[in-house]
């Protein structure tokens, strides 16, 4: 049985129901009358579309529209990644590539915030806590893994590549303890089939400064004409001073 396109609009008139399958993850979708039902396939054949149970799935009553957009998100809260073996001399800067794991969004008639209907995790990240206990924010804990080019990133379907530049302005070298990347601020695009974020550009000024940061589009990453797939959750200004940095403290050594 040929596959269904995964992401897009899909128009699905009422009693019909179909499976979206895609790196061995699959979701069955009904069409009732004024409703939908949505079916975690996890356990079940999605090769065969009659063995799906419908009777065990999630109902939404959205009214006549038979219109269903599946749709790629980035996680909720910000990611932190832990680079303790990055180093940035100064003057110098560094380019790196991220992998961040997508959510699933399935929304009825349109997308728009009142029409979400449900958002699937594919991947469970770890929380994690970014800046100092008091003046700190919650955040998903993204790992240490880190590429240089994209030939070594092997991304699934539900994975897209985030590009970080990290621009060292002060006179000491930079030692890449903990960098958040703030989700709400990036934007998701499409180029040759492969998900790409805006790029993270950060200019580092110093432990006791905030360093600025700017969420970017590239036209030699996401090409010429890159398919804008999702929209920053919140707008932004195109410099953004915060705190991009965390380095952990070490409380029994004091610099004299």
């Amino acid at each position: 049985m040929p596959k269904n396109p995964f992401f897009g609009k899909h128009q699905i008139m009422p009693g019909e129901h179909r499976i979206f399958s895609d790196d061995n993850f699959s979701i069955g979708v009904k069409r009732e009358k004024e409703g939908w039902i949505f079916l975690n396939m996890e356990n079940q054949d999605s090769g065969k579309p009659d063995s799906a149970n419908f009777t065990e799935g999630a109902y939404f009553q959205t009214g006549k529209s038979n219109s269903l957009f599946i749709a790629p998100s980035l996680p909720e809260k910000p990611l932190v990644f832990k680079g303790s073996k990055l180093h940035v001399s100064p003057g110098q800067k560094l380019s790196f590539l991220l992998k961040i794991p997508l959510t699933i969004q399935l929304y009825f008639s349109k997308i728009q915030p009142e029409n979400l209907l449900m958002e699937i995790v594919l991947k469970r990240l770890s929380d994690t806590w970014f800046g100092e206990p008091f003046d700190g924010e919650p955040a998903f804990a993204l790992g240490n893994a880190y590429y240089y080019s994209p030939e070594e990133i092997k991304l699934s379907p539900f994975e897209a590549m985030c590009p970080v530049t990290i621009f060292n302005n002060s006179p000491g070298v930079l030692e890449v303890e903990r960098l958040i990347i703030r989700t709400e601020n990036l934007a998701l695009y499409k180029n040759e089939n492969k998900m790409i974020t805006s790029q993270l550009a950060i200019e580092y000024k110093g432990k006791d400064i905030i360093s600025s940061a700017s969420y970017n589009y590239v036209k030699a990453i996401h090409g010429e004409k890159g398919e804008t797939v999702t929209k920053p959750r919140v707008a932004a200004s195109k410099h953004l001073m915060k705190i991009n940095f965390h380095f952990i403290r070490n409380l029994y050594k004091q610099e004299l």
